[in-house]
């Protein structure tokens, strides 16, 4: 007598389709927040290196915000501070993942710190 192995195959692909469709919607996810920390990160990189030329005009700090908003006006926070020759912006964004099982907002954070050392100017960014 000979057996089909049809069915277990189908069986098998079934049981597999929710692994498989878990594992894409989690790379997805990372995918997304890996993307905004980047994008948050150049950003700061880029406020930072244009703030630390302007530092001694007035209103500096409402031109780094412009400059933020001008290339993502959706940022949840955006703080800015400068003091003793430094400068210093904290960016923080959300990814929401609501929709899928995990039920969570991520919340990515990126800091940045500015000043010139000598002649040369360092942008730290800070854990």
């Amino acid at each position: 007598m000979k057996m089909n192995n049809k069915g277990q195959s189908l069986v098998l692909f079934v049981l597999m389709i929710p692994v498989l469709l878990l594992v894409f919607w989690g790379v997805y996810t990372v995918g997304r927040i890996s993307l905004l920390q980047q994008e948050l990160d150049s950003i700061n990189d880029l406020v930072i290196d244009y703030g630390i030329d302007k530092m001694a005009e007035p209103d500096t700090s409402d031109k780094l915000r412009k400059i933020i908003i001008k290339n993502k006006d959706d940022i949840d926070k955006i703080e800015i501070n400068i003091n003793d020759s430094r400068i210093k912006i904290i960016l923080e964004d959300t990814v929401d993942t609501r929709v899928s099982l995990l039920n969570h907002v991520f919340t990515v954070r990126s800091v940045y710190t500015g000043y010139i050392d000598g002649e040369q100017k360092v942008i730290e960014r800070d854990k």
